[in-house]
């Protein structure tokens, strides 16, 4: 399936499953096409529509949604190939689910606080892009 017909796929809820390298693709397309705002501003609503039509509203977590969004779009800013299956092939990183660990606690990370606004990492700080 193209991107395009992902992104379709997944605005129409058509999907089905939505795993981890699916939220990394979704970051990867909506960054690709509308910038860091925009795009952040569209996988937000992307996934919190997606919970919500799966009566999982309150799976939502925004800090794990901005600190992927920062990983996806650092490695967008250091990849030349401009497609996806490129970028996690040159950055298997971005399929490890577990790396968000590497930088928070398990308590700030699964805290109401971080499931409800972003914080930043209290392990190992996300690199500054730009």
């Amino acid at each position: 399936m193209t991107d395009q017909e992902f992104v379709h796929a997944f605005e129409q809820d058509k999907l089905g499953a939505f795993r981890h390298r699916d939220h990394i693709r979704l970051a990867w397309c909506y960054l690709k096409d509308h910038g860091w705002e925009q795009g952040l501003l569209r996988i937000r609503q992307g996934i919190q529509h997606f919970a919500l039509a799966h009566g999982a509203a309150t799976k939502y977590h925004e800090t794990m949604t901005v600190f992927w969004a920062q990983v996806v779009q650092m490695h967008m800013a250091m990849d030349e190939n401009g497609d996806f299956e490129s970028l996690v092939a040159r950055y298997p990183e971005l399929l490890d689910k577990t790396l968000v660990e590497k930088h928070y606690s398990r308590d700030r990370l699964f805290s109401e606080q971080a499931r409800q606004v972003w914080i930043e990492p209290d392990l190992v700080p996300l690199p500054v892009v730009g």
